[in-house]
């Protein structure tokens, strides 16, 4: 149930549901966590994490800035919500059930009130016409079926914008979205640059640096007489440069991505349509494809966590990195 309240400068909330089939691998978090990075998601409702209470934690990564979560002491079934960090939402109450299926939270977002629940109920827990429904379909091998819904109530659907079902690639489920004008546009913070050290693996990238130096020191040699003046100048738009090289490079990758996701998507339908098997096996090519370039970006990511923290690494360096991070952060 949702109260309505007068508001301005309206923006689009994306809500985002994936049952993961397990996240137990840090590896497979990571990939997880970066796929659903890219949809953009105010709200994510994770299902089948397969993690315990210490363990559901380590998901309050990179863009989430709060896991809420229904967990044990064991690694079976459980359900977590994963908050955009930058989301104005007030969570007001947090509930959740013993054995791991559901979790629902009260919040308020921009003035309005709603109650979400992001519930996991297995197959054989199914009621009335989904129970003949399903006997139907599990008749049929090779066949593509909706498992998973958004649920709403009557008074926000007014404020729908968008449904959307995903591709199938991180998971055995596909993600299905949900869009809905609710709240103001927020403001973003702003964030530290670090050298990205990888482009040295890149031979395209190091000869672009290394001719933006040049170009530099040929168009500027002698224009200032103070060698510090002229060391700053030089940081900065060198900094620039390399800014502008890895938001291209950026780009390039989030559109072969995409160009990638709308393939799979035209191959499933031709697959649900023909069961041939040349087409199965270009869809499994496509999505192998798809998972390799995540996988380069989850170890990079896996790499850079120096910075921050070490989920598998000693206690000392686990110390030392909160450390830097709080020296910087004052």
């Amino acid at each position: 149930v949702c109260n309505k309240s007068n508001k301005q400068h309206i923006s689009h909330e994306q809500l985002t549901s994936l049952n993961v089939k397990g996240a137990e691998s840090a590896i497979k978090r990571r990939k997880i966590l970066l796929y659903l990075k890219q949809k953009n998601p105010d709200l994510v409702f994770m299902q089948e994490t397969h993690l315990d209470k210490e363990d559901s934690l380590l998901l309050q990564r990179d863009w989430v800035g709060k896991v809420l979560y229904s967990a044990r002491s064991f690694s079976q079934r459980g359900v977590a919500i994963l908050i955009w960090k930058n989301f104005n939402i007030k969570i007001l109450k947090q509930q959740s059930d013993e054995e791991r299926r559901w979790s629902a939270i009260d919040a308020e977002l921009f003035g309005i009130r709603c109650t979400f629940m992001n519930r996991n109920t297995p197959t054989a827990a199914l009621l009335g016409f989904f129970v003949e429904v399903n006997n139907e379909i599990t008749q049929f091998g090779n066949s593509y079926v909706v498992l998973d819904y958004f649920l709403l109530s009557k008074s926000l659907l007014s404020m729908t914008k968008q449904t959307t079902i995903g591709t199938i690639l991180v998971s055995d489920h596909a993600p299905v979205g949900l869009s809905l004008r609710l709240g103001r546009l927020s403001k973003l913070r702003p964030t530290r640059w670090i050298f990205n050290s990888s482009l040295f693996k890149d031979e395209q990238s190091v000869e672009f640096i290394k001719r933006e130096m040049l170009d530099y020191w040929l168009n500027n040699e002698g224009s200032v007489s103070n060698p510090a003046v002229k060391w700053d100048v030089f940081k900065a738009v060198i900094r620039g440069r390399v800014i502008q090289h890895c938001s291209y490079l950026k780009k390039k990758s989030v559109q072969l991505l995409h160009e990638l996701e709308v393939d799979i998507k035209k191959m499933e339908k031709m697959h649900s349509t023909q069961s041939d098997l040349s087409i199965l096996l270009e869809l499994n090519k496509l999505k192998a494809k798809y998972n390799s370039i995540l996988q380069k970006k989850v170890e990079y990511t896996l790499f850079r966590t120096k910075h921050k923290y070490y989920e598998q690494g000693e206690t000392t360096g686990i110390f030392l990195a909160q450390r830097a991070k709080q020296q910087y952060t004052q």
